[in-house]
């Protein structure tokens, strides 16, 4: 199995969605399940930005009547849908959509689906202008099938290219690989959490952390900083594009 990355890239006014992320860099959604078949799609996304990104968040979904939005790049009527948001709060939704899809162009989920059939893996993210969705797929032909038909059916506006990665990440949850994090550092991060250092106001410091794990002060300030700036790395590589573009081939398609 290979990883291949489809990249939709929206001009302003294409989609109000998506000119909300662009006008947003800070908003970002991404998918924590997805399932789909040749009928319906049901997701989980977990969307994250600033207060009034998300409350005009809400208000889109809340008024969807096409499927350009939560479900991807098509601009066919939703014949059924139905959402539901399990968590908020002022920086973050967890969305639980299921949507059916009426006659029209399909978006890539449906069209991954149809020439996939069982066994279909697939994850998306959302950041300014660009919709990425990451499927697991075993021969270029199935690439190149899923290419053709929506690139035949792509609207005004909307720009697609594929990219082949050098080897699948993991898609179980996290990208933050905890083993490459030396056990000392890891001892001093939870330790540092445990003892309140990162509570507003702080319930010790780190002197009196560092007493009480009968090591000196220096040695703990240099574990946690070298935990952070793991930490650091980790999220960054864990964002849209950063960890995909080292991985990336690009794989062109004539249609």
């Amino acid at each position: 199995m290979r990883e291949f990355v489809f990249t939709i890239e929206y001009e302003r006014g294409a989609d109000q969605l998506m000119d909300l992320f662009t006008e947003n860099p800070n908003l970002q959604a991404e998918t924590m399940a997805i399932h789909v078949t040749q009928r319906s799609i049901w997701r989980l996304e977990r969307v994250t930005g600033p207060t009034t990104a998300l409350e005009a968040f809400d208000d889109h979904i809340e008024n969807t009547t096409v499927c350009s939005d939560i479900i991807g790049m098509c601009d066919a009527p939703v014949v059924e849908s139905d959402h539901e948001v399990l968590s908020r709060t002022p920086n973050r939704r967890i969305v639980y959509s299921v949507r059916t899809e009426g006659n029209g162009v399909h978006s890539i989920p449906f069209v991954a689906a149809k020439h996939i059939g069982d066994g279909l893996l697939m994850q998306s993210k959302r950041r300014a202008n660009k919709y990425q969705w990451s499927l697991l797929v075993d021969d270029d032909d199935t690439v190149r099938d899923i290419y053709e038909e929506l690139t035949n059916g792509l609207r005004d506006g909307l720009s697609l290219s594929i990219q082949r990665l050098s080897e699948p990440r993991c898609w179980i949850k996290s990208n933050f690989r905890t083993d490459s994090l030396p056990a000392e550092q890891k001892a001093a991060l939870e330790a540092a959490v445990a003892y309140g250092y990162y509570e507003t106001p702080r319930r010790n410091s780190l002197k009196e952390i560092a007493s009480a794990m009968d090591i000196p002060n220096s040695t703990l300030q240099y574990r946690l900083n070298r935990a952070e700036a793991w930490l650091v790395k980790q999220f960054i590589s864990n964002t849209l594009t950063t960890d995909t573009e080292k991985r990336t081939k690009q794989v062109e398609f004539k249609v």
